[in-house]
Formats: C-alpha cells, sequence, structure tokens
C-alpha cells in the first residue's frame, strides 16, 4: 500500500513537470532584426586626418582662434551658469545612478529585520486562564536573510548593461547641449560683431549725409543753389536715423541673449563691449567633408547608444521566459514572551537555506495541450 502511495506521489510530480515545462511562454521569433556598425570602424576620410594633423580640427575650443578674450570668457561663464546645461548634467547624474543600482543586482543581497515591541496581556476575564493573564512581555523579532541571484540567462547582467547605455546616451546627450550652447553664444556674439559692423557704416553714412545738407544749405544761403538741393539732401536723414536706431536695438538685443545664454540677469549683459574678433585667422577645416563624420556626431552617439540600449533590453526580455534560480539563506531569532534579549538566545533561533526557482508558464499553452488542441 505504501507502494503504491509512492508511486502516485512521483507519478504526480511526473505529470505537474511535464506541465510545467510545456506551459513554459516562449520566445518566439523575439530577436534584433539587424545590427549597427561600430562607430570606431568608420572611416573619416584623408581629409579629416589631413586637417587634424595640420591644424588639429576639430577642436572643443575652436573659437580661440579668433583670439577674442571676452568671447572666451563667456563662453566659459555660459558652461558653468547655463540652467539647460545643468538639467542635462543632472540627467547624467541620474542616469549614473540607476546604473550603480541595476549593477548592485548582480550582487549578494542582504536584507536585515528587527521588530521590538513591548505588550500587555489582557487579563482572564476576556481569554481565559493562561500563564500571560495580566501580564507584560517582549514580542521581538530579529533576522538577517542572504539572497544571490545565479542569473543564469543574463537577465541582471543586461538590464545593468542597458542602464550603463542609457547613461552613456545622456553624456552624449549633455555634450549636444554644451555644443549647442557654444554654438549659439558664438553665433550671437558673431552677429553683435556684425551689427557693430553696420552701426558703423550707418554712422558714416548719416554724417555725410550731413555734411551734404550743411553743404546744400551753404550753397543755397550764398545763391548757388536751391532748395530743392537742401530738400533732396534732407530727405534720407529719418531713413538713416532709424537704420541706426534699428541696428543699437539689435545690439542690446544680443546682449541680452548672451546673459540669458549664460544663466545671467539682463544687467550681465550691459559689461559687453565692443567685439575684437579676429575674423582673418585661418580656420583650419578641411576642403571636403566626408559623410561618415556624421557618425561622430554627439546626437548621432546617443542615439547610437539608445538603439544598444533598446537591444539589452530585449535580451533582458528574452531572459524573462527561462526560469530564475535564486539561493537563499536567512538566520533569526523570534520571542513572542519573556524577557528583552531571549529572541537572541538559541532554543528561540531558527535558520532556512536553500534554492528558489521561479518559473514563467503559459496557461493558454497548458489548456491547449491538456485539451489535445
Amino acid at each position: 500500500m505504501q507502494a503504491l502511495k509512492l508511486k502516485a506521489i512521483a507519478t504526480a510530480a511526473a505529470i505537474t513537470v511535464a506541465l510545467i515545462i510545456t506551459g513554459c511562454a516562449s520566445t518566439g521569433k523575439i530577436a534584433p532584426q539587424d545590427k549597427i556598425s561600430d562607430a570606431a570602424t568608420l572611416d573619416v576620410g584623408a581629409a579629416i586626418r589631413t586637417a587634424n594633423n595640420d591644424a588639429h580640427w576639430p577642436d572643443l575650443d575652436w573659437w580661440r582662434t579668433y583670439n577674442d578674450p571676452q568671447l572666451n570668457s563667456w563662453v566659459e561663464i555660459a558652461n558653468q551658469g547655463s540652467p539647460t546645461l545643468a538639467m542635462a548634467q543632472a540627467r547624467v547624474r541620474e542616469a549614473l545612478s540607476i546604473a550603480g543600482v541595476a549593477r548592485s543586482a548582480q550582487s549578494p543581497q542582504v536584507n536585515g529585520e528587527l521588530s521590538i515591541q513591548r505588550e500587555h496581556w489582557a487579563d482572564n476575564v476576556f481569554y481565559g486562564p493562561g500563564p500571560l493573564a495580566n501580564q507584560d512581555t517582549w514580542n521581538n523579532v530579529g533576522t538577517i536573510g542572504l539572497s544571490y541571484r545565479l542569473d543564469l540567462w543574463g537577465k541582471d547582467k543586461n538590464l545593468a548593461e542597458l542602464a550603463l547605455d542609457v547613461a552613456h546616451a545622456s553624456a552624449a546627450d549633455a555634450q549636444t547641449a554644451q555644443l549647442e550652447l557654444d554654438s549659439n553664444i558664438i553665433r550671437t556674439y558673431i552677429g553683435m560683431s556684425r551689427d557693430y559692423a553696420l552701426l558703423d557704416i550707418a554712422t558714416t553714412t548719416l554724417d555725410r549725409q550731413q555734411q551734404l545738407l550743411a553743404l546744400a544749405k551753404r550753397r543755397f544761403a550764398g545763391g548757388i543753389g536751391t532748395q530743392l538741393d537742401v530738400s533732396q539732401a534732407q530727405t534720407p536723414l529719418p531713413e538713416y536715423e532709424r537704420q541706426i536706431d534699428t541696428i543699437e536695438e539689435s545690439i542690446a538685443l544680443a546682449k541680452n541673449q548672451l546673459a540669458a545664454l549664460a544663466g545671467k540677469g539682463p544687467g550681465a549683459g550691459e559689461s559687453i563691449s565692443r567685439p575684437t574678433l579676429a575674423l582673418d585667422a585661418p580656420d583650419g577645416l578641411p576642403s571636403s567633408v566626408p559623410v561618415e563624420l556624421i557618425g561622430h556626431r554627439p546626437d548621432i552617439v546617443a542615439a547610437r547608444w539608445m538603439v544598444t540600449a533598446q537591444a539589452r533590453g530585449i535580451d533582458a526580455a528574452k531572459a524573462d521566459f527561462y526560469p530564475n534560480i535564486d539561493l537563499l539563506a536567512s538566520i533569526g531569532g523570534y520571542a513572542a514572551m519573556g524577557p528583552f534579549f531571549k529572541f537572541l538566545k538559541s532554543p528561540s533561533g531558527s535558520w532556512t537555506g536553500g534554492p528558489a526557482m521561479s518559473l514563467p508558464i503559459s496557461l493558454t499553452r497548458i489548456w491547449i495541450r491538456m485539451s489535445g488542441l
């Protein structure tokens, strides 16, 4: 009889294992359909290599070729005080923190719990006679647990690498933000230099027109000119004055834009003087730029990191279709009554240890197989 029971138990266990195996979720055709090339394998071309050897191009502080100390100072101020750049750097730190948390999942996990309670038990009017009636006891629990996931299918590893790839993409985005900030500052600064040059031209033109007006008035007063000559010399003056006002307004706006880009108030732009750009300095740019150079742009690099991160996510998702095996162990003490330190004594202690397995099951597949469909 005992043998029949053991045989029945073994048969039921075998059937249960078979059902679990047949009910496991399937990965199907979940896999990347293509792959990207490594950025290091992209050939930048002979033109870029020659320019890099001769002119050290591209250079991070390329704006220094203009030899304007004020421009260099404003770029540094903007990199230190720009709110946009600060937000981008904060996103990088956040992504690095998330990557650290994901990486910690690959290490053994230690958890501790301590509960200390003082309890007064009711008298035997409600619970009947007993040793705890109308007594004060300590109900204390202290446990320490250790768990370690074997990660046989690489789920935790892929999640950690995914988080690290996202951090890399965030760093590339921060570099894009910095380049955009530098470009906007330099573009605005050069535009302000252009406006100063236009202001010189407009002021010179106005001065000359005023001289022509004064000459026309003297000729008219001397009897060798006409009122028409005076009117013709006087007519363009309002337009020339309007042009000067427009250019001065554009210069003031550029100063405010520089202050805003640097994260400063409008008053900071008032200290900006006229630019002294050396626009005749050699730029050292190559005569031709290959298309492969686009792959080295920070925004393109960030997009490539995100593609790599999504591929890691696919691998992590596939690992969810396989069993998870954890090694668990714990030791602790318990006390429902008695003195304060009773839960630390060996008779009140307990320990556990062993593996634990979890397995995803598709109930639909189990039903189909059990139905014979």
